[in-house]
């Protein structure tokens, strides 16, 4: 009986050693916000992250990435094909099953419509099976009370720098009002209160800080925050509130919305890359 048992344990150890272990090829992928017609550009998204916002997600170069590029101006299903497509070749090339998706501003939304419409392009379900979780920074997932303000502009006082920072006649401009945002929770997007869940975990980071640093910018964002009236806490274009209105809070950063994109002030990308230690 005894050597029943152990001719039995030995062979059941042999055929474990025969199973192939599946090994985890992880990735990283970077989606921006919205903006012009230059995004679509590979360099020009490169730079909206920069370089050492990329070095540091990435845990200095050592986990393959995909800096995603696509016309900023685009409503968030359109620049989601595009995305998609960029994805795609990633995870099919590199047998990515193990992949972090970080998102700035609109670029949250943007990937929120993939997670949430798997059935609207046949590479989504690759993507969603793919992705271990996304992290959205900034994301306007209940709209953005500076979209709303940038639909009344034409022909105000305002000066021309702070009309440019909202970019006031774009499509993505529009998909993030308060109000489209809301139908788009109701109807085509998961994971605000009442609707199904994502598919994956989607953590957020939200900012609550305006002035990081005295350039014009930094300056812009400083004045729309009050002319544009956010609500509670903000980063300068969104509000806590519309960026944690997904998901699960990571944690809040005093870094504004030009600084969390960088790794220049509060070291966001360090705290990315924490996901791969």
């Amino acid at each position: 009986m005894k050597s029943f048992f152990t001719r039995t344990l030995v062979m059941m150890m042999l055929l474990l050693l025969l199973v192939p272990v599946a090994f985890a090829a992880t990735g990283a992928a970077f989606v921006h916000g919205k903006g012009d017609e230059t995004l679509a550009n590979s360099t020009v998204a490169w730079n909206y992250w920069t370089t050492d916002m990329l070095r540091a997600s990435t845990n200095n170069w050592a986990v393959p990435y995909v800096v995603c590029h696509y016309d900023g101006r685009n409503y968030m299903w359109v620049a989601a094909d595009a995305v998609a497509g960029q994805l795609y070749t990633f995870i099919t090339q590199n047998n990515i099953n193990d992949l972090v998706i970080n998102t700035h501003s609109f670029g949250g939304v943007v990937i929120r419509w993939i997670f949430s419409n798997p059935t609207w392009d046949s590479r989504y379900p690759t993507i969603i099976n793919a992705t271990r979780w996304v992290n959205t920074i900034a994301g306007p997932h209940k709209g953005s009370e500076a979209a709303d303000l940038a639909g009344t502009l034409s022909g105000s006082w305002l000066t021309s720098w702070l009309v440019g920072l909202l970019d006031q006649d774009y499509d993505s401009t529009y998909n993030c009002q308060t109000s489209a945002m809301a139908y788009y929770n109701s109807y085509w997007l998961y994971g605000t209160t009442g609707r199904p869940a994502l598919p994956k975990s989607f953590y957020t980071i939200s900012g609550n800080g305006l002035w990081n640093d005295w350039c014009l910018e930094d300056i812009g964002l400083a004045t729309l925050s009050g002319i544009a009236g956010l609500p509670g806490q903000d980063d300068g274009m969104v509000a806590e509130y519309s960026a944690e209105g997904i998901g699960y809070l990571w944690f809040r950063t005093a870094a504004n919305h030009h600084h969390n994109r960088r790794n220049d002030y509060r070291k966001i990308g360090d705290s990315l890359g924490t996901d791969f230690q």
